[in-house]
């Protein structure tokens, strides 16, 4: 699909019209509230996962690097990561009533973010429970397994090949941080083509998956600077600076990941011949 002013303008318009008259920016702000109350119950049933398993233990600090680099506030990341993962792992150690409730917690989570999903596609009738299940299975035990392996592997090979990149970190650095970047795209396709239930063509899916993915290195870019010129948030919240700065964040994060999915909603309606799409109209 070309891209072209006559292509783009009315696509955008259409992205920024439904946004504002479907009341994304308050979709954005409910799923924020449920992930700072889930997020820690999240990141503990993954760890209890992924402990049961030895062998991946160490991709939990690949994982944390690409929450660093790509998925948390600049300036607030590794202060952030680490008190989550130190939440996380007190949690973790639970009885099975406490991770009954991490269960439960996830599985709300989960449910939420594929409502707002099918909101995006207009879709009012959800998949059943058992296929429900199923999906959040995937996302929850299956793709942060999956992300740490390729992302260790990734770095052993850049730390292995030629010996060169081992003492050339300014090429190693951007190496990894560039795939880590394609990882990202990769886990925002699979969300935009499985969660909604509708049919989303992996073509659509990878082009809103890009969109999220720079949405975010703009959006943690923006932070930065911002940090960087405007520090009067830390006279006026002092210690608890990281706090603000993370409530926004997430806020923010969401809306990215909803105009993704916008993008891939979208993208159908203007796969259509001009006469086509004028007469849908």
């Amino acid at each position: 699909m070309a891209v072209s002013r006559p292509f783009l303008i009315p696509f955008l318009l259409r992205i920024v019209r439904r946004f504002g008259e479907e009341d994304f920016d308050q979709i954005s702000a409910s799923l924020a509230f449920t992930t700072l109350i889930s997020l820690v119950p999240l990141a503990a049933l993954i760890l209890a996962l992924v402990s049961a398993f030895p062998a991946f233990a160490n991709f939990v600090d690949h994982v944390d690097k690409l929450l660093v680099a790509h998925l948390l506030p600049a300036g607030s990341a590794g202060l952030i990561s680490g008190k989550l993962l130190q939440f996380s792992r007190r949690a973790a150690e639970v009885s099975a009533f406490g991770v009954a409730v991490l269960v439960v917690t996830t599985f709300l989570l989960m449910n939420t973010v594929e409502r707002a999903f099918n909101h995006v596609w207009q879709v009012r009738v959800p998949r059943p429970m058992w296929q429900r299940l199923g999906l959040y299975a995937v996302v929850v035990a299956v793709w942060p397994v999956f992300i740490g392996a390729l992302l260790a592997a990734t770095s052993s090979a850049l730390t292995a090949s030629f010996g060169l990149l081992g003492e050339l970190r300014w090429i190693r650095a951007p190496l990894f941080k560039g795939f880590s970047l394609a990882v990202l795209i990769l886990f925002f396709a699979f969300l935009y083509h499985a969660v909604p239930n509708a049919v989303v063509r992996w073509r659509h899916a990878f082009i809103a998956g890009a969109f999220a993915a720079l949405g975010f290195l703009l959006l943690q870019k923006s932070f930065e600077l911002y940090l960087t010129y405007f520090p009067s948030y830390k006279a006026v919240y002092g210690a608890f600076a990281a706090l603000p700065i993370f409530l926004l964040w997430v806020y923010l994060s969401w809306a990215v990941v909803l105009l993704g999915g916008l993008v891939a909603a979208t993208l159908p309606e203007f796969g259509q011949s001009p006469g086509r799409r004028r007469r849908r109209v």
